[in-house]
């Protein structure tokens, strides 16, 4: 490192500006031209860090004319995902071109420094409002993603019972974190909306308050509201924002808390006497309370933030005692509230977090190790290659968010110097000297990226990977925002640059929606075998509708799918083996109804098992039938119609139900597990059964 004694002038700092720097350096010490290009590409000085001021505040400026432009993409996107549902080919393609339409000029506009504050915030709520409504446009009328159902079916019991932790099979942990499901029903109860109409409005509402604490969180950590403007474009780029963080489920309204959370702290450390601080204090303790009662892992992450900050904090030169002892107490809360919380719940979060850390774990350590892969890249698990472009446009929106972090991560820790014209990298005495403690830890949060993406190519550390991204992004975000707007942009005043930065933007938006959703973004025109959204269908919920009217409800164990929907729409009791323990699939999937599987669907409690003999046209398209079992992840041709239909050779079992594919069996006479069954009002004639015995499926 060089050290550099003095101040430059502001005649020196314009030429450096200019580019006389690249051939000379007015400092003490000569330093070599190579190294000179190194200090500017990662931003070691000051000066490589400055950012230009922006327009008068007060200008919405071109923000109408791009309401009306996302608007025409909306219905591009609308005319693409019904051809889909009819099989067109060409219905993904334009979708995803409907999404970068949405975003690209709103980026453009946002990235170059004539926009006002006011237009940038106008265009994020544009650009975020669209986004919503895309997924609006994607699932029109119900759920339709497999983590919905897990939560569909705790605010049902909320609803129906009136009280809070009720049991769910699905996902034994959702009652016991109930801070969506508590909102959702309480606006049914007070509006008689839909449990999906009222899901809608909270995760709108919850994505509104998302973009916009996120933008007023980079502005006051940055100083800087074409930074926070540019950070919010980059976090849209995460895997999961455009439409896992919006299915209705607990880190849909999480993560907002989350930033509602830093917000708060921050605006805290930004009061300017000690005494007003204290009701945000009090906020920002109630926020956190709430968010241990919402999700355990962005808890977690919480927790980890503020601890961060309150050891930056103290570590910070300037900070008075009484901002020591908030971000202290900050911190202690945020470890108290979730411990707390556990144990008055019983939180069981270990029991199936710890297995797929493990898992992902081994194989990333088998990976390293041996350099071979579990998970091959763009391969599905039915052996399905991605299109070419989706294959490219993956791998050039990762590479361009390294990019970003390498000019950005010191970038930023110079950013961050408490002086506007003194690097904290160099001397050593100016380590201590950063303007936001939250700032510092938000730059090493990064250091996690690299590790999702080593994770993302395992098979049971994808949805890990997945998780650690999004949470990263936050860092991820102002770190590659302070390179956009310090370094690839700097101080030009031209379109090109700016069209140009939007584009590579857009290319990381498109990446992240492909690798969290692929070609499956968009409702198929036909069922698709154990695919989630792609198998939610008119028949099957049919089916479950009708255990309900007629069996009333029971003990079943079925597919991955159709429990899903005998749980919500069929209001079913079903067996998983994240709940007891028992795999229910092992005596479904059997050649033979042998002792080891009667007693195996005896000591599970099961009366009824439903089987679809669709299982038996293709390969899963998620990589498991049913609960994911070693067993269930082995298989390599479909399974066979003789063995899900060994049951009609059964004298004490009873076929129940049968539409030609989907069949249930009444296995109540090997024990006593049935309950006796309570039919609910008929409104019409049971089902007809096709009298099928030879087990053939046409």
């Amino acid at each position: 490192m060089t050290v550099v004694k003095g101040r430059t002038s502001p005649d020196e700092q314009k030429a450096y500006q200019d580019g006389a720097y690249r051939h000379g350096y007015a400092g003490s010490v000569a330093i070599p031209r190579v190294d000179l290009w190194i200090a500017a590409f990662l931003g070691l000085r000051r000066q490589d860090s400055a950012v230009g001021g922006v327009a008068d505040p007060s200008s919405l400026g071109m923000s109408p004319v791009f309401a009306f432009l996302c608007s025409c993409a909306l219905v591009v996107a609308a005319l693409a995902a019904n051809a889909s549902r009819l099989g067109e080919g060409w219905a993904v393609p334009t979708f995803y071109c409907a999404i970068a339409v949405i975003f690209l000029p709103a980026a453009a506009r946002i990235i170059h420094p004539r926009a006002s504050r006011l237009e940038r915030l106008a265009l994020i709520v544009i650009v975020t409002s669209a986004l919503f409504v895309v997924r609006v446009i994607r699932a029109p009328v119900a759920f339709i993603d497999h983590d919905e159902f897990l939560h569909w079916a705790t605010v049902n019991d909320i609803l129906e019972a009136g009280r809070l932790f009720l049991p769910n099979p699905l996902l034994p942990v959702s009652p016991l974190y109930p801070g969506l499901e508590l909102i959702t029903s309480a606006l049914v109860n007070l509006s008689g909306l839909s449990v999906f109409a009222a899901g809608l409005i909270v995760l709108a509402t919850a994505r509104m308050m998302l973009m916009l604490a996120l933008f007023l969180l980079f502005e006051k950590i940055t100083d800087s509201a074409r930074i926070a403007s540019i950070a919010c474009l980059i976090y849209m780029g995460s895997s999961t924002f455009l439409l896992f963080d919006v299915h209705y489920s607990y880190e849909s309204l999480a993560i907002p808390m989350l930033a509602a959370v830093l917000l708060a702290s921050e605006s805290r450390r930004m009061e300017p006497s000690d005494a007003a601080g204290w009701p945000t204090v009090v906020a920002t303790v109630v926020l956190i309370l709430a968010l241990a009662a919402t999700h355990h892992l962005t808890s977690y992450f919480c927790t980890a933030l503020l601890c961060g900050t309150a050891v930056m904090e103290c570590l910070r030169q300037g900070a008075s005692a009484m901002q020591k002892r908030r971000a202290i107490l900050l911190a202690s809360i945020a470890v108290i509230a979730p411990v707390a919380w556990s144990k008055i719940v019983g939180n069981p979060t270990g029991s199936y977090i710890l297995p797929v850390l493990e898992g992902g774990i081994h194989e990333v350590a088998q990976l390293v190790s041996s350099s071979t892969s579990t998970r091959k890249l763009f391969v599905s698990d039915t052996g399905a290659l991605a299109p070419a472009w989706q294959r490219y446009l993956t791998m050039a929106g990762v590479a361009l968010i390294c990019l970003g972090l390498l000019t950005g991560f010191l970038r930023s820790l110079v950013f961050n110097g408490q002086h506007r014209n003194a690097s904290i990298l160099w001397p050593p005495t100016r380590w201590r000297l950063w303007r936001s403690s939250l700032l510092q830890i938000l730059v090493l949060v990064t250091l996690a990226y690299p590790v999702s993406i080593i994770f993302r190519l395992t098979r049971s550390g994808w949805e890990i990977g997945n998780r650690i991204g999004s949470l990263s992004f936050l860092g991820v975000a102002i770190v590659v925002a302070v390179a956009v707007a310090a370094f690839w942009h700097g101080t030009s005043r031209g379109w090109l640059r700016a069209t140009a930065l939007a584009a590579a933007a857009t290319t990381v938006l498109i990446a992240g929606v492909i690798s969290s959703e692929g070609p499956r973004i968009l409702v198929p025109a036909g069922y698709e075998v154990s695919a989630d959204s792609s198998s939610i269908e008119p028949m099957g919920i049919s089916a479950a509708r009708w255990t309900r009217q007629w069996l009333g409800g029971q003990h079943f164990a079925a597919d991955r799918i159709n429990r899903l929907l005998l749980s919500t729409y069929g209001r079913q009791k079903v067996s998983t083996t994240l709940e007891s323990g028992q795999d229910t699939s092992m005596a479904i999937t059997a050649a033979d109804l042998g002792p080891m599987e009667r007693r195996l669907l005896i000591d599970s409690g099961v009366g009824f098992v439903m089987v679809d003999l669709r299982m038996t046209t293709g390969l899963p398209g998620v990589g498991v039938y049913f609960d994911g079992g070693a067993q269930d992840r082995n298989h390599t041709v479909p399974l066979q119609s003789s063995s899900l239909l060994k049951f009609n050779s059964e004298p004490d079992v009873d076929r129940t139900f049968d539409n030609g594919f989907m069949v249930i069996f009444d296995v109540g006479r090997l024990g006593n597990a049935r309950q006796p069954a309570v039919p609910g009002k008929r409104t019409g004639e049971p089902v007809q059964s096709l009298e099928r015995t030879d087990g053939d499926l046409q």
